[in-house]
């Protein structure tokens, strides 16, 4: 067990319910890492496989084990491992994931470059069976927390958190079951600035049982609660049909009508110009991130050529200044999905 007179830089938090398939994994690349001034909080939530045997079978001091005789489900596990953290940074971590090495090291290197950062994520692979993808994040405050008018924008357990939590009263909100961090981030996006590190940082595991592939509609319910919360704390007003716009967009629902398209273009171009007398984001980042919806929606059709030229057709188009890379893979999509259903 670690001395907790001893203060630590980083408390790493992970929840554990029957992971044995991965956990060695994940915790091997924890203590691995070549930072190593952190407490390792694990918190076993009543599994009932092989969980505990393999925990046990550590005996690095760093590891915080906390064991919870039955399952009380991962919001619970991370506010009581939040209870226990030591440390000045807060570092997620998921039982079926891997942290690369420097992980940590940059991480730290980030705050300390960012006084004011209060949340640091990564890009990351996400894999499975089928191979592996590189996911990449702009690196700006201001583009990361415009993001958050639609949805999560870090991954999760690829993030470091200034430990406020304490001090500003702030826990994972049990009301946001399966969408926990969301409204997580929505949260401290008002304590201080978003870092996301443009290197591969992180293993991200993909597979069918995880909670985004079983929770679909409960996540989407919620999704829409935080949205439009977080939107109207902004000062960005919308109509019943706007919004139902919005969270079409947020939810990435496949787009089979013209109609559908130009109320999204229609909303997008509303909220440029609110945030333009705003004045909530950045211009720059804002016209990004808008442009990056606005991209994402005119590939995720079955209009072909008619979505690829309404993209370009657009004053949103203008603002996101797309690159080449960007217009090849829009008109891939957009030919790749015409026949889709």
């Amino acid at each position: 067990m670690q001395d907790k007179t001893k203060t630590v830089e980083i408390s790493v938090l992970m929840a554990v319910y029957n992971g044995e398939a991965f956990l060695r994994e994940a915790i091997d690349s924890i203590l691995q890492q070549t930072y190593t001034d952190f407490e390792f909080i694990i918190i076993n939530d009543g599994s009932i496989d092989k969980t505990d045997e393999i925990i046990q079978s550590y005996t690095d001091p760093r590891i915080v084990k906390i064991d919870i005789g039955f399952n009380v489900g991962l919001i619970e596990s991370l506010n009581r491992g939040l209870q226990h953290a030591q440390g000045k940074y807060i570092a997620r971590m998921d039982a079926d994931d891997i942290a690369l090495k420097d992980r940590f090291k940059l991480q730290i290197a980030a705050f300390q470059n960012n006084p004011n950062a209060v949340v640091v994520g990564t890009d990351y692979y996400s894999f499975s069976k089928e191979g592996k993808k590189r996911n990449v994040t702009f690196n700006d405050s201001d583009y990361l927390k415009s993001l958050l008018l639609f949805g999560p924008c870090f991954c999760h357990p690829t993030t470091m958190i200034k430990n406020v939590f304490k001090e500003k009263n702030i826990e994972y909100d049990r009301h946001y079951l399966h969408v926990e961090d969301f409204q997580l981030w929505t949260e401290l996006s008002a304590l201080g600035d978003f870092v996301n590190i443009n290197k591969p940082l992180f293993m991200y595991r993909y597979h069918v049982n995880q909670i985004s592939n079983l929770k679909r509609m409960e996540q989407m319910r919620k999704c829409a609660e935080i949205r439009h919360h977080y939107l109207s704390g902004l000062g960005f007003q919308c109509n019943e049909e706007q919004l139902k716009t919005h969270h079409f967009i947020g939810d990435n629902y496949f787009i089979k009508h013209k109609s559908e398209l130009d109320d999204i273009q229609d909303w997008l171009m509303s909220l440029i110009d609110q945030n333009k007398s705003l004045k909530v984001f950045s211009e720059s980042a804002f016209h990004r991130s808008i442009g990056k919806m606005w991209m994402d929606s005119c590939g995720y059709t079955n209009l072909g050529l008619f979505a690829f030229r309404t993209y370009f057709r657009s004053n949103i188009a203008v603002l996101h200044k797309p690159n080449i890379v960007q217009k090849i893979t829009l008109l891939a999509k957009c030919i790749l999905r015409m026949f889709k259903e």
